[in-house]
């Protein structure tokens, strides 16, 4: 068994798109209004919206605390400092600036369309 797709249940399809876009995900060809993937390098990510969600849960789900975080491994410092700018212009929350982090690796946490945390990191520090 392997782990094959995360799926995100989001409030606003569109500003999901776009904040996942600015990660770098490109939409697949299963793309609805309800329900759409995205596709990276490694990995899928479905976009659910509540509504979708609700017809198969059979009831509204309840979208509140930090529940998950995503973590996506950037190349470079430099490569993770590009997509923490592309989001912050984007308009969407860095919820934790870049930094060298205790555990060896550079380091940022920001937050995407729906409030949910996505650390972006790259092995090894920043040379100061």
């Amino acid at each position: 068994m392997k782990l094959d797709m995360i799926g995100i249940i989001v409030e606003n399809m569109e500003a999901s798109l776009q904040f996942y876009k600015t990660l770098g995900f490109e939409v697949s060809d299963v793309a609805m209004e309800n329900y759409v993937e995205l596709v990276s390098e490694n990995i899928r990510i479905s976009l659910n919206t509540k509504e979708m969600i609700s017809g198969v849960y059979g009831f509204e789900p309840q979208l509140t605390g930090e529940r998950i975080e995503l973590a996506f491994l950037c190349d470079s410092t430099d490569e993770l400092e590009l997509k923490v700018k592309a989001i912050k212009d984007s308009g969407y929350k860095v919820f934790k600036e870049p930094w060298n982090a205790v555990w060896g690796q550079y380091y940022a946490i920001v937050l995407d369309a729906d409030g949910n945390y996505i650390s972006l990191f790259c092995n090894g520090l920043k040379e100061n």
